[in-house]
């Protein structure tokens, strides 16, 4: 088996911050879109069916997001109680595996080299948690489900398009980028501000989402973390199907389509197979 890695006692209380502004960030996103559709030029025109197949659509893709959210708050990423045998170690403390620096109690991460010290570990800042053995699976269906952004974008696009067609180009250019700008010089309204500032929001987010979860859906299939794939390390790459199973469970498969399915995880989140386990040669 492999080197068994763990971790002190306690792992601290999460940071408040990161989550109280991303909730915020939300929140706004939220009202500006109720008032868009309210109040502003709302959603495109569909027929009975296309509309439902909408809002089934989103309903699912929000309930699989909040879902998401919320297990991945409350799963702990840390191995509490854990300690590394042989080390000498005093009550709490832990190695870590990166570069083996002694780390206090109630820390969870390295001050030498400034990474979670447990394997499988990513930091989201947005949600001010790490990522590990236990939500990666959470992390990971987040990203997807944050598609509801694009989502909503497709949405707005019809009304956004009409928008900038009643614009001179370099308007137009302001209003995609510099959308406060033009509420502030009277150029648009609030409605307009609103749909704009919406529609960037999302784009953005959408795209940031879409490239975390092709940089991670890259590292789950070579069974890797970013400081192992940074430094071209592959000691734990047993072939993608095995890869996806030791990250997602058994029902890899379907645990994209319901936060809740059951797909326990193999193993304890101390110790992992290596390649040379099985008898694999790295890649």
């Amino acid at each position: 088996m492999g080197q068994p890695w763990a971790v002190g006692s306690a792992e601290g209380a999460p940071a408040r911050l990161p989550l109280v502004l991303t909730a915020l960030w939300a929140a706004a996103v939220g009202l500006e879109l109720a008032y868009v559709l309210v109040l502003g030029p709302g959603p495109p025109p569909l027929g009975p069916l296309a509309r439902a197949l909408q809002l089934v659509l989103a309903a699912f893709q929000l309930l699989n997001l909040l879902g998401n959210v919320g297990l991945f708050l409350r799963s702990d990423p840390s191995i509490r109680g854990v300690m590394l045998a042989g080390r000498g170690l005093g009550q709490g403390w832990a190695y870590c595996y990166q570069c083996q620096s002694q780390v206090p109690p109630r820390s969870g991460h390295c001050s030498a080299c400034r990474v979670c010290i447990l394997r499988r570990d990513h930091h989201c800042r947005l949600l001010g948690r790490c990522v590990g053995f236990h939500n990666y699976r959470p992390f990971l269906c987040l990203l997807l489900h944050a598609g509801v952004l694009l989502h909503i974008s497709v949405l707005l696009g019809p009304a956004l398009s009409a928008l900038l067609r009643a614009h001179a180009p370099l308007h137009t250019a302001a209003l995609l980028l510099l959308p406060w700008l033009m509420l502030l010089t009277g150029r648009v309204s609030l409605a307009q501000f609103a749909l704009a500032f919406v529609t960037d929001t999302c784009v953005a987010g959408a795209l940031l989402c879409g490239a975390g979860l092709l940089f991670h859906g890259m590292l789950l299939l070579r069974g890797q973390t970013t400081w192992e794939w940074a430094r071209g390390q592959h000691s734990y790459d047993l072939g993608p199907c095995h890869n996806l199973q030791a990250a997602l469970g058994p029902r890899w498969v379907l645990v994209w389509l319901w936060p809740f399915l059951a797909s326990p995880l193999p193993g304890d989140g101390i110790t992992f197979q290596t390649a040379a386990d099985v008898g694999l040669t790295p890649s």
